[in-house]
């Protein structure tokens, strides 16, 4: 009997004090992966909601902060692109252009706008009222009404932003965060894909805007078939020294059928996809 309660004991020790004992080290995990599975969870709203999209560009104090964020500086540290001097950036000549390469190397004119942006409908649960351009949004619907076909239900949580709201939506982080910590997983006005009216995030699960949603069904849908209908995946798993930002396997763009499974096939990240394209700047 003595030996049962002693093992009983011990048991309830280890069941209260086990996590010590586990590495919060995923198998075969990189430093790069860590830094971006670890600020993900640091920046991203714990009910699912993406900060940016439920205030008023009018009223950017309605800006909700973001939790833990003294937690940045426990990331690990590795090699990024750094923040280039907005005066040599390398100025987009065209958005419209579907492969146009958006990154912190390069800029949208402050007053670029598409003009063929339409409302994303109600049924995709948008988050606020939402706009990609046409050609995004019809192949946008395919792709729903294709993934509820599979018994998989996206939610949309972000869609077109200009520039001008952007810009509120980064100084805010800053302010909050950091500049440098905001530059991993916000991007500066000009800067952001979200700009050219054809990048997406996708939600619709308890653990939206982190990097555990690559591990629902909706992660995995879009993960397997997104390039089917033009949307590519902008900021993969380990790849912040290539796109300068961390995991978001929630964020996908539409740059065309046939070049969506042209980049799927490659298995470049989309900034290097791109890179391989003809680029124009003025």
């Amino acid at each position: 009997m003595r030996w049962m309660i002693i093992a009983a004991i011990i048991l309830w020790v280890f069941a209260i004090t086990g996590c010590a004992f586990v590495t919060e080290d995923e198998p075969g995990e990189s430093a790069a992966d860590k830094a971006d599975r670890e600020t993900v969870k640091v920046f991203s709203e714990p009910d699912g909601e993406p900060s940016g999209e439920k205030f008023s560009e009018a009223s950017p104090g309605k800006l909700k902060p973001l939790p833990e964020a003294d937690k940045a500086a426990e990331a690990p540290s590795i090699q990024r692109p750094g923040i280039v001097n907005r005066d040599e950036l390398k100025v987009i000549a065209d958005g419209d252009y579907l492969l146009a390469l958006v990154t912190k190397e390069t800029t949208l004119r402050s007053d670029y706008q598409p003009d063929d942006l339409k409302a994303v409908p109600d049924y995709m649960y948008p988050s606020r009222d939402m706009k990609l351009r046409k050609e995004a949004l019809d192949h946008l619907i395919k792709l729903w009404h294709a993934a509820k076909e599979d018994g998989v239900t996206p939610h949309i949580l972000s869609a077109y932003r200009s520039y001008d709201y952007q810009a509120v939506l980064f100084q805010s982080y800053a302010d909050t965060h950091g500049e440098e910590a905001a530059n991993r997983f916000s991007a500066r006005p000009g800067q952001s894909e979200h700009q050219l009216g054809t990048a997406v995030d996708f939600g619709g699960t308890p653990f939206d805007l982190t990097a555990d949603f690559a591990d629902t069904e909706q992660g995995h849908w879009l993960a397997e078939n997104a390039h089917i209908f033009g949307f590519a995946l902008s900021y993969p798993e380990g790849k912040e020294h290539i796109t300068g930002y961390v995991f978001e396997p929630w964020h996908y763009r539409y740059i065309g059928v046939d070049a969506a499974v042209e980049w799927k096939e490659s298995g470049k990240t989309l900034k290097e996809y791109l890179e391989t394209k003809p680029q124009y700047f003025d």
